[in-house]
């Protein structure tokens, strides 16, 4: 099966407002005709009310009854790869001069908490700060609460004088003792034997861990696939036994992970957020008339009668980085460039955002192509660059890269996304066009940016402040510059695309850009839908 049709699968089933799990979406794939089957099954029957989330036993009864009178009701059923949300309350109406908005800014790295001097003793707190936010995380969990140190484990390795245990049979057997190690990834390699070898360490000690190969079956596929997508610096726990040598013989790797047993925050009212990156005003290729006429269509101009409800339900912007192309951000970048001052191109923004409805609350955070530092975690970008922005009043909040709001309930966490660059060398089948992959790997690492020394830069602070301390209802995403949408454990995956066509750099650097292209998210169902600004074709 073909990436292009797993991608117009989705890509039918996002713009109908649907969406599928894991389960489901290979099951649709296995078929002989997917993407006719989506269109003549599950969409064109407008007389069926989907539930939001499409579960795999309802997608096959849905295909297989498709020449019955009656379509079976979705059972609700909780499973640990994908949780389905039961519906909220009956939606509150928004009237037409209802304007309120409900927030709370609970993570904002303001410039007074982002400063360093950059001393080792800083990049030693940083790391120690890390490692006990994500040990609080393991320790909180019943299967890897009783997780030890590389020490701890070395002492309690396995010998030959082993303790003998009975088996079924009635026969004296060898059991080894399961250990979980936890600790930060120091280094990894794989072996002529194709093994990988990790070596974990803590503060005081440190562990090797090997990975065989040669273990089979699916759960070692699981292994194998896990232990890839290992990543230097990240904080992980290790299962398995500790031979004579005091190393792991690993039988599982454990991320911290989002818990599937969890609320999902939804709102109580049917209200939309936008989300959108990667504006890069300024430049050649920034496509002024689509973003116009999206900003048009916020205002109700173009808008289809079935569209209007939607239009007039949305309240809120997020804008994940890059909002201007910025100076000399790459070699020969003045080339690329209409508007050679960043002070005229955060003027230019400003103008934009200006003729958004009054309804509608924005929330920017900045981008590598921004006014800022290219460390993580950014303050807000500062007056003295982007005044006009500050200007708009209430209805623009700047805010750090990362941050985290929650809206309605719903809690958005927002980062532009530099460590793409990383991880489309690092994590199998990570790619700048299938940008959700390794972003649900850093779901799953509970990080935005694990690793250091390579093309993200991290501030040595006190505090690591791209730890997912909690786990977000929404993340979403910039930098690839390739829109899209996905779902994970309950997190709505969003990478907003751009409004930016191709430039010579991006040929260069192989990105593959789809401009034009917003997600809009039903804050109360969970639902997200989106909508092209731009002719994909030409």
């Amino acid at each position: 099966m073909t990436a292009s049709i797993r991608r117009n699968v989705l890509k039918l089933l996002i713009e109908s407002g649907l969406q599928v799990t894991p389960e489901a979406l290979e099951y649709i794939l296995q078929l002989d005709t997917p993407i006719e089957t989506v269109k003549s099954v599950i969409i064109s029957d407008t007389d069926v009310n989907h539930p939001p989330v499409l579960s795999g036993p309802y997608v096959e009864s849905l295909i297989e009854g498709q020449n019955s009178d009656t379509v079976p009701e979705e059972e609700v059923e909780v499973t640990a790869e994908e949780p389905v949300i039961a519906p909220s309350e009956k939606p509150l109406p928004l009237s037409e001069d209802d304007s309120e908005w409900s927030f709370r800014i609970e993570k904002n790295p303001n410039r007074e908490q982002v400063g360093s001097e950059g001393t080792v003793d800083d990049f030693l707190a940083l790391f120690r700060d890390r490692y006990n936010r994500i040990k609080r995380m393991y320790m909180s969990r019943i299967d890897t609460q009783n997780a030890v140190s590389p020490h701890i484990a070395k002492l309690r390795k396995d010998s030959a004088k082993q303790r003998k245990a009975m088996s079924r049979e009635g026969m004296r057997t060898s059991r080894r003792t399961t250990q979980i190690v936890l600790g930060i990834v120091k280094k990894k390699s794989i072996s002529q034997s194709r093994n990988v070898i990790i070596e974990l360490e803590d503060a005081e000690e440190s562990i090797i861990c090997i990975v065989p190969a040669t273990r089979e079956g699916l759960k070692g596929q699981q292994l194998a696939e896990k232990a890839n997508s290992l990543l230097l610096d990240e904080i992980v726990c290790i299962s398995g036994f500790v031979d004579d040598n005091a190393r792991i013989i690993a039988d599982d790797v454990i991320f911290p992970n989002i818990p599937t047993a969890r609320e999902v925050g939804r709102a109580k009212r049917d209200v939309y957020a936008a989300f959108i990156s990667d504006i890069h005003c300024g430049s050649k290729e920034f496509l002024e008339d689509e973003f116009d006429q999206f900003i048009g269509w916020l205002n109700g101009r173009g808008v289809d009668e079935e569209d209007k409800v939607t239009v007039n339900q949305i309240r809120y912007l997020f804008i994940a980085g890059d909002m201007v192309d910025g100076i000399s951000v790459y070699p020969s970048q003045r080339n690329d460039l209409v508007i050679e001052s960043i002070y005229d191109q955060y003027a230019l923004f400003a103008s934009k955002l200006d003729k958004l409805p009054n309804h509608i609350k924005t929330f920017c955070i900045p981008g590598n192509h921004d006014a800022n530092r290219q460390a993580l975690p950014r303050p807000p970008i500062s007056e003295e660059f982007a005044q006009p922005l500050y200007n708009l009043g209430n209805r623009v909040t700047l805010l750090g890269d990362p941050s985290q709001v929650i809206v309605e309930g719903v809690n958005v966490l927002l980062t532009h996304g530099d460590i793409l660059d990383d991880l489309v060398t690092s994590i199998p089948g990570a790619s700048y066009t299938e940008p959700a992959i390794p972003m649900k790997e850093l779901l799953k690492k509970r990080h935005l940016a694990p690793m250091y020394g390579g093309k993200t830069e991290l501030a040595p602070l006190h505090r690591d402040w791209m730890v997912i301390d909690t786990p977000p209802d929404v993340v979403h995403f910039g930098h690839a510059h390739h829109n899209a949408v996905d779902n994970y454990r309950g997190v709505q995956i969003i990478n907003s695309g751009t409004f930016q066509s191709q430039t010579d750099f991006m040929r260069k650097q192989g990105i593959v850009p789809t401009p034009g292209i917003v997600t809009f998210l039903n804050l109360r169902t969970g639902a997200p839908e989106v909508r092209f600004f731009y002719d994909l074709s030409t």
